[in-house]
């Protein structure tokens, strides 16, 4: 939404479901397809108990399926399928589901159906039927999930600064954080997120800033609950130019609850990749300064920790390119990333 006032929090819920629907209709029509060609009988092989318990739990009651425990089993999974389109998507199956069952919490349950089906053919000899399309099915589960493709947030750095500020000013904590020192703002946001305090308060009338921005948060924390994860995993600041930079976001993600707490409610964890983007020629070069204090920060480099030691980092060919020259430009990348290869490194 960087830029772009249309891009909201309606907007975001848009492309997460519409492209959850894209997933789903694919999983629909692939399992109804290996229901037609999965019709092994049980008088012909045994599967495992397993696959049978699966079947079972399809409580398929058709006379024609009741010696035929894969076809079973998928009219149940395609079941759990249909119902979840419908929660997440509000999908209606086609053709609609023969039995009534749960939705999946999540892709990783239907995973393991799949991967049922695939171990039982291959304990009688029939892994070569795995091979197509269940095979296929499989790989596109493990990829896509339920969310199909993952959404990056991005923002620019100065409407953090403005949002913020007008949080810290109506709960009386800075009356003007706009006009701190960096560090002064840093030590701030640093003590803001060692507390479970939330900043915002429902009785408070905002800015449309701050409500377009909590909002766009708090429909990335409904879409990561409804579709996995990795449906939101990163949160892009362009200009980004200080560590402040940084904790504002992580401020904004707590107040929407997009951090892990401790069992005290002190954040403990970002739900999100903080991604720093630096553009312009000075922000290239100071980059691995930057990074290199917020590394410093035992708040910061513990997040980084419980995201399994990963961070990210954009550069910005096109602003860069606009501030110094395509010569200029290209050579400060590439100094900028050796640099930071070896900030990241130490």
């Amino acid at each position: 939404r960087d830029g772009n006032p249309y891009v909201n929090a309606e907007t975001l819920e848009f492309a997460a479901r519409s492209q959850s629907e894209v997933a789903l209709r694919h999983y629909l029509a692939e399992t109804h397809a290996l229901g037609r060609e999965l019709s092994i009988s049980s008088r012909l092989a045994t599967p495992t108990p397993a696959l049978m318990a699966l079947a079972e739990s399809a409580v398929d009651g058709s006379p024609f399926r009741q010696d035929e425990p894969y076809r079973q089993a998928l009219v149940g999974i395609y079941a759990r399928l249909a119902a979840t389109a419908e929660s997440l998507c509000g999908l209606s199956a086609q053709p609609p589901a023969k039995v009534p069952r749960p939705a999946y919490g999540h892709a990783a349950e239907f995973e393991r159906d799949l991967a049922c089906i695939r171990a039982s053919l291959a304990s009688h000899g029939c892994e070569a039927l795995g091979e197509g399309r269940l095979d296929l099915l499989q790989r596109g589960v493990s990829v896509f999930g339920f969310h199909l493709a993952s959404l990056d947030l991005r923002q620019n750095a100065e409407v953090h600064e403005v949002v913020v500020a007008e949080l810290l000013a109506r709960v009386g904590a800075c009356p003007d954080y706009l006009a701190l020192a960096e560090d002064e703002r840093v030590a701030l946001l640093e003590r803001e997120l060692a507390t479970a305090r939330p900043l915002r308060s429902e009785s408070v009338q905002y800015s449309e800033a701050v409500e377009g921005e909590i909002a766009c948060l708090r429909a990335a924390r409904m879409i990561i609950a409804r579709y996995g994860a990795r449906a939101i995993e990163n949160y892009v600041i362009s200009k980004a130019e200080s560590v402040s930079d940084l904790l504002e976001v992580a401020v904004l993600l707590k107040e929407a609850g997009l951090i892990v707490a401790d069992t005290d409610g002190r954040p403990r964890a970002l739900a999100l990749n903080v991604v720093p983007l630096f553009e312009t020629i000075a922000d290239l070069r100071r980059s691995p300064e930057i990074m290199a204090a917020a590394f410093a920060l035992p708040r910061y480099r513990a997040w980084v920790a419980e995201r399994g030691m990963f961070q990210e980092i954009m550069l910005g060919y096109s602003d860069s390119n606009k501030d110094g020259g395509y010569l200029t430009s290209t050579w400060e990348l590439h100094t900028a990333q050796i640099r930071l290869i070896e900030t990241c490194r130490a």
